[in-house]
């Protein structure tokens, strides 16, 4: 089965105590909750990719990553058509403009919504894929450092290596020999 690699970038964009969300839905699975994002198309640098993404998702323009949030790293193996090592990228953005209108060319975007934060949290935090859950919630609740790196070397369902800034991981070695 042939693998693939992507990047992929995901946005925070907060205004008057709610979190932008989209409503998305996978062929084949059910409707959830989630960060406007994707994956970055060839060519496209990661601000591109999240400028561009927003929009489409969400319908609002945003001038670009404000902060960078986390990053996380991770391979899936037994998912047609999502095998192989993924890096997302996620960002907290500036104010954004327009009005909510989904455009979504990929047609997985349901809807998009201002959702109130502590409810959109535990949105996220039901989410069933680690890598997308666990580094979002924590950042939402400042429970890791802004730009912290969540490595899954053993797969998403084993425990993550978190990799702070400034540089504070105790488990070095452990990282080294995978």
């Amino acid at each position: 089965m042939p693998m693939t690699s992507g990047i992929i970038v995901s946005a925070i964009v907060e205004h008057d105590g709610q979190l932008l969300m989209v409503r998305e839905q996978h062929p084949g699975e059910a409707a959830q909750w989630v960060l406007p994002g994707g994956l970055a198309e060839p060519g496209e640098l990661v601000h591109q990719a999240l400028v561009r993404e927003v929009r489409e998702e969400t319908g609002l323009t945003v001038a670009g990553p404000a902060a960078l949030a986390f990053i996380t790293q991770y391979t899936v193996t037994g998912e047609p058509g999502w095998d192989g090592e993924w890096t997302v990228f996620a960002f907290a953005t500036a104010q954004p403009e327009g009005r909510i209108d989904v455009a979504d060319p990929d047609g997985l975007v349901l809807e998009a919504a201002w959702v109130p934060f502590e409810e959109a949290v535990a949105r996220l935090a039901a989410h069933r894929f680690s890598p997308r859950r666990d580094p979002t919630v924590a950042y939402l609740h400042d429970r890791t450092t802004a730009g912290a790196l969540w490595l899954w070397p053993d797969g998403p369902a084993a425990a993550p290596i978190v990799i702070s800034t400034p540089f504070r991981q105790s488990s070095m070695g452990d990282l080294a020999h995978r």
